[in-house]
């Protein structure tokens, strides 16, 4: 069956372009509006069988994918969300994909066969046609946490790159000029922004970038840092960009009896419940979990219940920054604010 993908190649225009012509979300040029609905006579497109149940009646039921259950982000939001659709009258079909595209859409072809209302996705792969063919369908979908590529749905977010510039240009406020960010290796919304507000935040300071990714192919953690922290110049503070990574850190660090913040300075994204039971306690960035996940059930009813067809719109949440020991602050209670960034200290 042909495929929105397959009209924007005989058409010669994009995807997005193919989309708003079918769903009407957005206005188009006319000489593109021609080229779509030609290719679309000429090979026959229309809406998968999915996408044509969703037009008829749909059950009070939302529908909601995440990638990982044992993840306690991904948990908190799931809660969060069970919950605002419980009090809206919404019961909640969720799964998890395992971090599998394939998977991932496995899940919402047997959620829309039972008639969701609408989905809420925390999206795993790139390939989103699926998801494309069903929001043209008439299936409201809201994005958690990253965009869903090349689609048009509503997204909730975070700060992710002026959140990471905070806490970067925390760590040089403090006299640090070799800063190490360890990262994630895998391509992901999340992790490219926060990349990309380490890297601002040392340019614009004029200091050179040290990244660390982590991964199957560049290694763990524990691999690669005693090989950084041996190197000349040594990093004099760490910047890692996940809680999964700040525990590997913590332990290799521990493991070499390197002192924190005496030795090296520690400042990381998402704040984590051990991250006040270490000595120091962690300064990090904390994400409003909650929120983010009431809000998305928000955003989704508001399409359910009223027009679906316009334009989709982004929302992004504010993150505070948790000023504790680690970063070699002392403790306080004032709580200020810098750059759209909450800061707290502990």
């Amino acid at each position: 069956m042909p495929t929105l993908a397959d009209v924007a190649k005989v058409a010669g225009v994009g995807v997005m372009s193919v989309s708003r012509v079918v769903n009407g979300t957005r206005k188009v040029s006319p000489e593109t509006e021609e080229k779509v609905r030609a290719a679309i006579r000429r090979i026959g497109y229309e809406p998968n069988e999915a996408a044509r149940v969703l037009k008829g009646h749909r059950a009070k039921i939302l529908g909601l994918i995440v990638p990982d259950l044992a993840d306690p982000f991904f948990a908190t939001c799931a809660n969060a969300i069970q919950e605002a659709a419980r009090e809206a009258g919404y019961m909640t079909l969720m799964v998890a994909s395992g971090h599998q595209a394939n998977v991932e859409r496995q899940q919402a072809e047997v959620m829309m066969q039972r008639q969701i209302a609408g989905l809420i996705i925390i999206p795993t792969g790139l390939e989103n046609d699926y998801f494309l063919n069903a929001r043209v369908g008439g299936l409201p979908i809201v994005s958690l946490d990253r965009p869903l590529e090349n689609v048009d749905a509503d997204a909730v977010l975070v700060d992710n790159r002026e959140a990471s510039m905070g806490v970067v240009e925390h760590l040089i406020e403090h006299g640090h000029k070799d800063i190490l960010c360890i990262l994630d290796e895998y391509r992901m919304f999340t992790k490219q922004e926060r990349l990309a507000g380490y890297m601002q935040a040392m340019r614009e300071a004029k200091l050179t970038t040290r990244v660390c990714m982590v991964g199957p192919l560049s290694g763990t953690v524990a691999e690669q840092l005693p090989a950084i922290l041996a190197s000349a110049p040594k990093p004099t503070a760490i910047f890692a960009a996940s809680d999964l990574l700040t525990v590997q850190v913590l332990r290799h660090l521990q493991g070499m009896h390197i002192a924190i913040p005496d030795e090296i300075a520690l400042a990381v994204f998402d704040d984590f419940d051990a991250a006040t039971l270490i000595t120091p306690q962690i300064t990090a960035v904390r994400q409003p979990v909650a929120d983010l996940g009431r809000k998305a059930v928000s955003l989704l009813l508001q399409r359910i219940e009223g027009d679906s067809t316009l334009p989709a719109k982004q929302v992004v949440l504010q993150t505070e920054l948790i000023i504790r020991a680690s970063c070699g602050c002392e403790l306080a209670g004032s709580r200020i604010k810098s750059k759209g960034l909450a800061i707290r200290k502990r």
